[in-house]
């Protein structure tokens, strides 16, 4: 085993070591001509996807708000495949504006796009407004990347073999529910599980025993419900126009990865989780279902891919099953008509 910990993935002092991240990258196909770009690259598993794919050949795209840390994530990239095509676009979730000057940029210097790996996330922020004035884990989370596909979007279906849309949620999505508005997230629905269980205790048990709630992590369920429900919505609108040979969907969740998101996570519970993160898998290995979702032959589109261990937390990856409201496909309706209304903009298929 290898370590691959990065600054950002240890400021809480521990080193995670990979388990399946090396032997499982060497088996991605030649990928000489293809290009991806990777929201949210310059640390966790989004590095890690975009330094496995460049080492095969992709010319993988750094989509990262942050010029100087995915410059840097660039450099460190060329180190371990000196040989590799990599490009460092600037694009922030949280102000749209710059997700559509990164899609100008990309489209008048690349004439293809096979992989649209929408990674960027933010977990358990406070409710505070964005530049657009939406929930800032809505936005970052779902919304920019409603806009960058829907941007995208002639760009992959014209490309000559076919593509992919990859969005990364979580198995935090169980706990999702079906208000989108920006200041209007409802109580979760619960499911059975490690997830479920402590969703339970955190908004029902502490509510009933007159403790606050924690609405951050209720946002961020939904917000990755709608990465699960976005997948869903737009494979739907894929078959029905019969575009399946040109490009598909898929979803993915990394399980418990050492990542920097628990740094940035704001309460208590994600202080547990920097102290628990000796149990947590590597950002390498996180980003497995990642990448199984954008480079395995034997994806169909609609899957989901997440780790194959206990509760679905750490493994290699494997095709899963979304939960709770994920297979709801009148939420996903209205989850995309109210992307729509969001951006002012239609995205017809």
């Amino acid at each position: 085993m290898s370590t691959t910990t990065r600054s950002g993935e240890a400021d809480h002092g521990v080193i995670v070591e990979n388990e399946w991240y090396d032997d499982w990258i060497k088996d991605i196909p030649d990928q000489n001509g293809n290009i991806a770009i990777i929201t949210g690259s310059n640390s966790g598993t989004g590095f890690w996807a975009a330094s496995a794919l460049a080492g095969k050949g992709c010319t993988v795209i750094l989509a990262c708000r942050n010029p100087d840390k995915a410059e840097a994530a660039k450099k460190e990239i060329l180190g371990y495949h000196p040989k590799a095509k990599v490009d460092a676009i600037k694009m922030d979730n949280m102000d749209l504006e710059s997700v559509k000057t990164f899609a100008e940029t990309f489209n008048k210097k690349y004439d293809r796009l096979d992989y649209l790996l929408n990674n960027a996330g933010i977990m358990a922020q406070p409710l505070i407004k964005s530049k657009d004035g939406y929930d800032i884990q809505f936005q970052t989370n779902h919304l920019a990347h409603f806009y960058l596909t829907e941007l995208m979007w002639d760009k992959m279906i014209k490309t000559d073999s076919q593509s992919r849309v990859v969005n990364h949620s979580s198995g935090a999505h169980s706990m999702g529910g079906p208000v989108f508005d920006k200041t209007k997230m409802d109580y979760p629905t619960y499911s059975w599980g490690i997830v479920g269980i402590n969703v339970f205790l955190w908004n029902v048990v502490l509510p009933a025993m007159g403790l606050k709630p924690l609405d951050n992590w209720q946002r961020y369920g939904t917000s990755k419900l709608c990465n699960v429900l976005f997948t869903k919505e737009l494979q739907r609108r894929i078959e029905a126009k019969g575009l399946s040979d040109k490009i598909i969907a898929v979803a993915c969740h990394p399980g418990y990865a050492n990542t920097n998101l628990q740094n940035v996570a704001k309460d208590s519970m994600s202080n547990w989780e920097k102290l628990n993160s000796g149990n947590a898998q590597s950002a390498a290995d996180g980003s497995l279902p990642l990448l199984m979702a954008t480079v395995s032959s034997s994806i169909k589109g609609g899957d989901y891919c997440e780790p194959g261990g206990t509760q679905h937390m750490k493994g290699s990856p494997m095709v899963g099953a979304v939960g709770g409201n994920g297979n709801d496909p009148a939420m996903a309706k209205e989850l995309w008509s109210y992307s729509e209304e969001c951006l002012k903009i239609p995205f017809p298929i």
